[in-house]
């Protein structure tokens, strides 16, 4: 995003607005001193705030303790909590109207698409259909807690009366209550957030009906690929098209868009530690925004269903939802990754050719169920949307009906299904030893979880939590057969099954989204795990030393060495080595690249080279066969683009060389990173720093408004790493 063009301009603008928005939200503004009286509080709960603005709670029991972090939140989150209300439930057109979406700053499969697509994309997945029948399953004690925490929330609305914070009075809208669902809506919201599976499928339908004729080609870009899979991309590709035009996008809407943010998580044992102690690091890779996903929090509460010691736990919290996500108490700590798991089955449904409600399952004929979603619109008409569904989940292949009705596409996925999430995030705030913290994660459902785990007396662990699909064969991506009922998934890996460690032999434990698993282990778990540079690199770098120290590990959060940047010059070595010495510009970039250590720092030239290098590499080879409508979709998301690629670079005899060779393509986007460079910041190589390029603009949602980006954003500002580091 740009930002305005006057510096002095933007200064004055912002000078005269900030006043303007303080005065709007004089009597919602946040209260950090002095008493409020707050009618539901049965016992005084005393909040301290330190000097990096985190809030000590303190209550007499667990009931006052989430209704003032309920209050809490609403109170510095309120407008967040909503717009993540509204965008989960599909209903966002209803306060902003039908405008068409930003695809500029979001995808290039937004383009043309509107809020109400968004808002139909959304209801079609029924994200708040699954939270509300989960409602059913919160245990009596669990729900007490639940309503407490709403109860906070909404006692911070009604004190706000009709001056509620200044985003809702400048679109002149009133929060809504909020519902125990609206909560389990946003922990089915990270389910569907965190998850690549339905974007990945898609994007192969896509490829695979592109290069249906170049199997080889294909195998290349994704290698568990049967032959006799392959030929099933066509007949799927007029009903997957629509949504995958759409859908690709929707990752890059999100705060929480997975792809090349991974996270980071790891434990060294007391032996490898310099304090003699357990250390756990934990660097969750969600998308930075304003305000930021997180909500740091300390929750005190003297009597407790935790034991007689109460309930004290320490860390990150998400508005809206009570509790602490990630963290520690007086006697472990844990840490979280996304496990990547492959959580998703994309069906072909067989229809009757006369009773369209009718599809095939084994030898009978079952009714579609359907049901109708209103979708409010600002200053227009309300539309009118039908979505069926089928035994495994909606009819993905309705969003444009383009199908010959002979066939829908439905989607199964696992957060579909009734869950406990909630209940498992209550367990997980007090365990004592790695028994009841292994028993808090049987609960969780979805999205699929790695947790890293460290305790007081020197223990260690790692675990897979969420329900993982136990499947027949391991899967093609391709749509299966649904009236074939040898396709359908034969229940969940059992707990006990799942990947876990304890107290390994050498000493830690590590995960940066990667395999979880090797070759003999029995289950499938998926095709979807990040790239092994981040784990590879946290390894190396944790066996450097013998033993860690606070900073040491500190340092290792702040690493920004790419060996995905180095492992692919290596493979280029030949190439670079072979361009001419007449040009002495390219010459010399490619001798800066064959010298460079793969350090991604602001100042670092070679990774400004390297990264606009790579970024015409991808094109050059994927464009000419992929096309300009798939290409940007197959890069968007890291963990499913950067592994076959690389495969493809370090072989110059590949299929994908036919029509060009490795090395024009080396030497023509090396030349073309170098053109850029010298455009933007002069013939001078030493100006061509990677900070230039490489910026981070900290953004809140209503700072796409042109007049609103120097008030509400804060940057550009030069940031080192790159989506393979482990400071990304």
């Amino acid at each position: 995003m740009d930002l305005p063009k006057s510096g002095f301009t933007a200064t004055v603008f912002s000078a005269f607005l900030r006043p303007f928005i303080g005065f709007l939200d004089k009597r919602a503004a946040p209260i950090h001193h002095g008493e409020i009286i707050l009618p539901g509080l049965a016992k005084p709960v005393v909040v301290r705030w330190d000097r990096h603005a985190i809030p000590h709670v303190s209550a007499t029991d667990e009931r006052d303790l989430f209704f003032a972090q309920g209050y809490l939140h609403a109170q510095e989150r309120l407008w967040q909590m909503e717009m993540n209300r509204r965008f989960l439930s599909g209903r966002m057109a209803e306060i902003f109207g039908d405008f068409s979406l930003p695809w500029r700053e979001l995808s290039s499969q937004f383009r043309d698409r509107s809020c109400v697509d968004l808002d139909y994309f959304v209801r079609l997945l029924g994200i708040r259909a699954a939270a509300v029948n989960s409602l059913t399953l919160l245990s009596d004690e669990d729900g007490r807690r639940l309503r407490a925490y709403c109860d906070g929330v909404n006692r911070y609305i009604e004190r706000c009366g009709r001056k509620p914070p200044w985003e809702f009075r400048v679109l002149r809208q009133e929060p809504e209550p909020w519902q125990p669902a609206d909560t389990l809506m946003i922990g089915k919201g990270f389910a569907f957030l965190l998850s690549t599976s339905l974007y990945t499928r898609l994007n192969f339908i896509a490829i695979a009906a592109k290069l249906v004729d170049e199997p080889e080609k294909l195998r290349d870009l994704f290698p568990a690929y049967p032959d006799h899979a392959i030929t099933t991309a066509r007949s799927s590709w007029d009903s997957a098209r629509a949504l995958w035009q759409f859908s690709s996008g929707v990752l890059a809407a999100s705060e929480w868009h997975p792809a090349g943010s991974g996270s980071n998580s790891w434990a060294i044992a007391p032996q490898r530690s310099t304090a003699g102690q357990a250390i756990l690091c934990n660097d969750p890779h969600l998308r930075m925004s304003l305000p930021s996903v997180w909500y740091l929090m300390h929750l005190r509460a003297d009597n407790s269903a935790a034991g007689p010691d109460g309930y004290e736990v320490w860390g990150a919290s998400i508005p809206g939802v009570p509790c602490v996500q990630i963290g520690h108490n007086r006697f472990i700590a844990w840490g979280i990754t996304a496990a990547l798991c492959d959580d998703v089955e994309i069906y072909r449904e067989k229809m009757h050719r006369l009773e369209p409600d009718l599809y095939l399952v084994g030898h009978r004929w079952e009714k579609l169920e359907s049901r109708k979603e209103l979708i409010p619109v600002r200053g227009a008409k309300r539309l009118e949307k039908i979505v069926r569904a089928s035994r495994h989940g909606p009819a993905i292949s309705d969003f444009r009906a383009t199908s010959d009705g002979k066939e829908i596409l439905t989607a199964r996925w696992t957060a579909h299904e009734p869950s406990r999430e909630v209940n498992s995030l209550f367990k997980l705030n007090w365990p004592r030893h790695w028994k009841q913290f292994q028993d808090s994660l049987r609960l969780h459902a979805a999205p699929s979880l790695n947790f890293i785990y460290a305790d007081h007396e020197g223990n260690i662990g790692y675990a897979l939590a969420g329900k993982i699909p136990r499947r027949a064969s391991v899967p093609s991506l391709l749509p299966l057969a649904g009236w074939d009922e040898r396709n359908d998934w034969l229940g969940y890996i059992p707990f006990d099954e799942l990947p876990h460690v304890y107290n390994p032999p050498e000493g830690a434990v590590a995960s940066a989204n990667n395999r979880i698993a090797d070759a003999a282990y029995p289950y499938y778990l998926s095709h979807f795990f990040d790239p092994p540079y981040r784990i590879r690199r946290i390894e190396q770098l944790l066996d450097q030393r013998e033993k860690c120290s606070l900073g040491g590990l500190a340092a290792v959060q702040l690493d920004h060495v790419s060996l995905h940047a180095r492992n692919l010059i290596a493979a280029l070595q030949p190439d670079l080595t072979r361009i001419a010495d007449d040009n002495r510009i390219l010459k010399a970039a490619a001798n800066r690249l064959l010298a460079w250590d793969g350090g991604c720092a602001i100042s670092s030239i070679e990774a400004a080279i390297f990264h606009l290098m790579h970024q015409r590499l991808l094109r050059h080879l994927l464009v000419p066969v992929l096309g300009e409508e798939a290409y940007p979709a197959y890069v968007e998301i890291l963990n499913q683009s950067i592994v076959p690629t690389d495969r493809i670079f370090a072989d110059a005899k590949s299929a994908w060389f036919s029509r060009r060779s490795r090395f024009e393509l080396v030497h023509l986007a090396l030349s073309g990173a170098c053109d850029e460079l010298e455009a933007k910041f002069g013939a001078n190589m030493e100006e061509w720093c990677w900070g230039k390029v490489h910026q981070l603009y900290l953004g809140h949602a209503l700072s796409r408004v042109d007049a609103l980006k120097s008030v509400l954003g804060i940057g550009p500002m030069p940031t080192p790493g790159d989506g393979m580091t482990v400071n990304v």
